[in-house]
C-alpha cells in the first residue's frame, strides 16, 4: 500500500503543493460542512418542535370551538386551512379510540398506522414522536371544559427542515470551492516563481555532472531577492570553487599521470583475480608489450614460468595479510632469443578503499641487473686489492729466507770441507726454502676458489692466516691469543671464509699500531638465524685492543667505499665480508669502545648447512 502511494505521489514540487492543498482543503471543507449541517439540523429540529407545539395549540383551540358548535363542516375547513402552511403536510382529528372524525386532503384514504396506534393510549397530553422513516408527527388532546374529547394529529412537512440544512451545505460547499481556487492561484504563482530558479539550478547541476558547456551557463542570473536568489548566489560561488578544485585536480592528475608514465621505475596495480588494472611503460617493458595489452590480463598470461609464479605469490600474500612486502628480488632467466638474465627489485603494498579491506595491490619495480653486475665487479676489485696487499706481504716474507739461502750457498761455495758446519748451513737453507714453500701454499689456498661448498675447519683457517702474517704481527708487538673449543668444521666455501677472517685479522692488526692483543675464538654453539629462529652452528669472535671506533664510524663500516685508512684502503673489505657472511646464512655483531679499555670485537655466527647442501657421501660417512 505504502509503495503504491509513493508511486502515485506526484514528483514535481508544483503538483505536490496543488495535491496537498486540495486534499487539506477538501478534508477541512468536509469537516466544516458536516459540522454546519449537523448544527443546522439540530437547530431546525428545535425550531420545528416549537413550531409544531404552537400549531397544535392553535388548531386544538379552533377545533374545540367548532366541535362545541357541532359544525362538522367548519371543523373540516379548519383542518383544510391548516395545510396552507408550508410546514404542515396533513392534519387529522380522531376520537379517543382513534376513529377519524375529520381529516385534511393529504391525510385521506388512510387511517392511523401502527406507530400512531402505539401512541394512542398515551395521547392524553401533547407529544411529538417518530413514525415512518423517522419522520416526526405530533398529537395533542382537544379539550372541552378541561376534558379531552378528541385527538388532533399533525404531520409536519419534512422538506421544510431539510431545506435549511441543504441551503447551508450548498453555501458552505460553494465557499469552500471558491476558497480552494483562491488558494490554488497564489500557490501556482508562488511555485512558478520557486520552480523556475530550482529548474535552472537542476539543469546547471546536470551540466556540472556531465561537464558540458559550463562556461556558457555560469554564472546563473539572479532574478529575485528572496531565498531562491540567495541560493543562486551561493550556487554560483560553489560552482566557482568546484571549477577551481577541478582544474587543480586535473593538473594534479596530469602531473601524476606524466610522472607514472615517464618515471624510471615501474608501477602496476593488480586486483584480487591477479589481473592488471593499470601500469606504466617501464613495467610494460619487462614483457616487451604495450601497456594497453596488459590491462585486464592475468599475471601468468603475461609472465610465464617461475617469474610469474613468484610475482603472483607476492601479490596473493599482500591481499591475505594486508601488509606491504618490501625489497623482493625476482630474476628472469635468459631466454632463447638472446635476452640475458635480468633481475628486478620489487615492493608490494596494499591499496585500501575501506578500513582493512584491500582493493588492489600496487607494485613498484626497479631493475637492479646493472647494480648487481657492479657489485660483482666491486667484489672482484676488493679481491684484487687484497691480492695486491698480500703480494706485498708475501714478497717481503719470501725475500728474507731467499737472502738467507743466498748467503748460505755463498758460504758453502767457499767452504771446502763438508764438515758439520757445512751440513748445518745446508739444513738451515732447507728450512728457509720450506718456509718459502709454505708461504706460497698459504697464498694459493687463500685465493683458490671452489665451485661448491666443502668442509672447512675455521680454527685451522684462522691459524694459517696468523702464521701467514706472523712476522707483521711480531713486528707490531701484537700478541695473539687463540681459544678454539669443540669441532669447528663448517660446510662452506673455504676461500670466501678465509677472505672474511683475513679481512678482520688484518683490520685488527691495523688498529693496534702501538701493539696489543689479538684474540681469536671459535666454538660450536647456538645462535639466531636470519629468519629470527635459533639453530646450531659455529660461533667465531675476532677482537683487538686497538683504538676502537666512534659511533658514527661503527654505523658505516659495512657501507661500500667507506674507509678510515685513507689512501691505503678501498672501503670494500667489510662490505664484501658482510655479504659473504649473509650468503652463508650467518649474522655478525660489532662492539667497539674508545678511550680507556678501548678495542673492537666482531662476533659471527655461521649455522650448520641443511642436509640438502651436504653431499650424500658425506652424510653417509657421518652416519
Amino acid at each position: 500500500m505504502a509503495t503504491t502511494l509513493r508511486r502515485l505521489w506526484p514528483r514535481t514540487f508544483f503538483a505536490q503543493l496543488v495535491l496537498g492543498t486540495v486534499l487539506v482543503q477538501t478534508l477541512m471543507l468536509g469537516v466544516f460542512i458536516t459540522w454546519v449541517v449537523s448544527a443546522q439540523r439540530d437547530l431546525a429540529q428545535k425550531r420545528t418542535t416549537a413550531r409544531i407545539a404552537d400549531q397544535l395549540n392553535r388548531l386544538s383551540v379552533a377545533s374545540a370551538r367548532q366541535m362545541a358548535r357541532g359544525d362538522n363542516s367548519a371543523l373540516q375547513d379548519v383542518l383544510e386551512l391548516a395545510e396552507i402552511a408550508t410546514t404542515i403536510q396533513a392534519t387529522r382529528l380522531t376520537d379517543l379510540e382513534g376513529k377519524t372524525l375529520a381529516v385534511s386532503d393529504a391525510g385521506r384514504n388512510r387511517g392511523l398506522d401502527a406507530e400512531e396506534l402505539k401512541v394512542l393510549p398515551t395521547a392524553t397530553k401533547q407529544q411529538i414522536f417518530k413514525i415512518r422513516n423517522g419522520q416526526p408527527e405530533a398529537v395533542t388532546p382537544v379539550l372541552q371544559n378541561g376534558k379531552p374529547v378528541a385527538l388532533l394529529w399533525l404531520e409536519p412537512n419534512p422538506s421544510s427542515a431539510y431545506n435549511t440544512a441543504n441551503t447551508v451545505a450548498r453555501i458552505a460547499f460553494s465557499y469552500g470551492a471558491f476558497a480552494l481556487l483562491a488558494n490554488l492561484l497564489p500557490i501556482f504563482l508562488m511555485t512558478r516563481a520557486m520552480t523556475r530558479p530550482l529548474r535552472r539550478l537542476s539543469d546547471a547541476t546536470q551540466s556540472i555532472v556531465h561537464n558540458s558547456g559550463t562556461e556558457s551557463v555560469f554564472p546563473l542570473p539572479v532574478t529575485t531577492a528572496n531565498e531562491a536568489g540567495l541560493l543562486t548566489v551561493n550556487f554560483n560561488t560553489m560552482v566557482r570553487e568546484l571549477e577551481a578544485q577541478r582544474s587543480g585536480l586535473l593538473e594534479t592528475l596530469a602531473l601524476l599521470d606524466s610522472m607514472l608514465g615517464n618515471a624510471p621505475i615501474g608501477f602496476a596495480f593488480f586486483d584480487g583475480d591477479f589481473r592488471f588494472v593499470r601500469l606504466n611503460g617501464f613495467f610494460a617493458e619487462m614483457s616487451g608489450e604495450q601497456p594497453s595489452a596488459h590491462v585486464g590480463s592475468l599475471v601468468n598470461q603475461v609472465f610465464a614460468g617461475e617469474f610469474g609464479q613468484r610475482l603472483e605469490g607476492c601479490i596473493a600474500e599482500v591481499f591475505q595479510s594486508g601488509k606491504a612486502k618490501r625489497d623482493v628480488e625476482i630474476a628472469a632467466e635468459p631466454t632463447s632469443d638472446g635476452m640475458p638474465r635480468r633481475t628486478w627489485l620489487m615492493n608490494f603494498y596494499p591499496v585500501c578503499m575501506q578500513a582493512n579491506v584491500v582493493r588492489w595491490v600496487g607494485v613498484i619495480v626497479s631493475e637492479i641487473t646493472d647494480r648487481l653486475a657492479a657489485e660483482e665487479t666491486l667484489r672482484k676489485t676488493e679481491k684484487l686489492a687484497a691480492a695486491g696487499r698480500l703480494a706485498a706481504s708475501v714478497s717481503h716474507e719470501i725475500n728474507n729466507p731467499l737472502e738467507a739461502v743466498t748467503n748460505l750457498l755463498y758460504i758453502l761455495r767457499h767452504h771446502e770441507p763438508m764438515d758439520e758446519q757445512a751440513l748445518l748451513f745446508i739444513e738451515t737453507a732447507q728450512g728457509e726454502l720450506a718456509r718459502v714453500a709454505e708461504i706460497t701454499q698459504q697464498t694459493l689456498r687463500f685465493y683458490r676458489q671452489s665451485a661448491s661448498r666443502s668442509r672447512t675447519d675455521l680454527a685451522e683457517v684462522m691459524s694459517s692466516i696468523v702464521k701467514l702474517y706472523q712476522p707483521r704481527l711480531t713486528a707490531a708487538r701484537i700478541k695473539v691469543v687463540k681459544e678454539f673449543r669443540g669441532g669447528t668444521e663448517l660446510f662452506c666455501f673455504g676461500g670466501e671464509m678465509r677472505q672474511v677472517l683475513a679481512n678482520l685479522i688484518v683490520n685488527a692488526a691495523d688498529a693496534m699500531q702501538g701493539g696489543g692483543t689479538l684474540s681469536l675464538r671459535a666454538r660450536r654453539g647456538s645462535g639466531r638465524l636470519q629468519n629470527g629462529t635459533w639453530g646450531q652452528g659455529i660461533r667465531v669472535a675476532v677482537s683487538d685492543t686497538g683504538t676502537g671506533m666512534s659511533p658514527q664510524t661503527k654505523a658505516k663500516i659495512f657501507e661500500a667505499f667507506f674507509t678510515t685508512k685513507q689512501a691505503t684502503g678501498t672501503g670494500l673489505g667489510l662490505w664484501v665480508s658482510e655479504e659473504i657472511i649473509r650468503k652463508h646464512g650467518g649474522s655478525v655483531r660489532v662492539r667497539s669502545r674508545q678511550g680507556e679499555g678501548s678495542g673492537t670485537c666482531f662476533w659471527m655466527f655461521f649455522p650448520d648447512a641443511v642436509a640438502g647442501e651436504i653431499p650424500s657421501a658425506e652424510i653417509r660417512a657421518k652416519s
